[in-house]
């Protein structure tokens, strides 16, 4: 599953705003309340859909957020890696197929099929997708910030 780029969702978090620290503790806030509702989807729906083989992983990912060791772009990485495999899953258990029905006007309709356990998968790409965001903006504004003040102290 091809996850779509976020910049305009991430220009229009950012647009004007003040690059403050102010603007990247909110951010870090943001991304650290995120993370525990992560953090409760990996525990509660994700790693019990997986089969225990495929759990090691978020496992992990949820030890990390335990210990606030998210502002990092191994993590980052981490998480985008577990956002691709879990699409890749729901992909999986994704069926399309063709509906017969005599009264429709091209003969019947697709329809599509999730089994069960794949919604709930969903559910976690969006929380997972948008603790993605917030630590990349956390990231960014960060490095934004230094950068500026050695430009300015240069």
């Amino acid at each position: 599953m091809s996850r779509p780029l976020t910049l305009p969702r991430f220009s229009a978090l950012i647009d004007g705003i003040d690059m403050t620290p102010n603007l990247i503790t909110g951010l870090v806030t943001a991304a650290l309340l995120q993370a525990d509702a992560v953090a409760n989807e990996l525990y509660d729906t994700v790693m019990p859909e997986l089969p225990p083989a495929q759990r090691a992983f978020p496992s992990m990912i949820a030890s990390k957020i335990a210990r606030r060791d998210i502002f990092d772009d191994s993590f980052a990485r981490d998480l985008k890696a577990l956002i691709e495999r879990l699409g890749g899953q729901v992909k999986d258990r994704t069926h399309v197929y063709f509906h017969a029905d005599e009264n429709h006007v091209r003969g019947g309709y697709e329809s599509i099929f999730r089994e069960p356990g794949a919604q709930p998968l969903v559910a976690a790409i969006g929380e997972l997708d948008l603790l993605y965001d917030l630590v990349a903006a956390a990231l960014s504004a960060a490095g934004a910030a230094r950068v500026a003040e050695n430009l300015i102290d240069g």
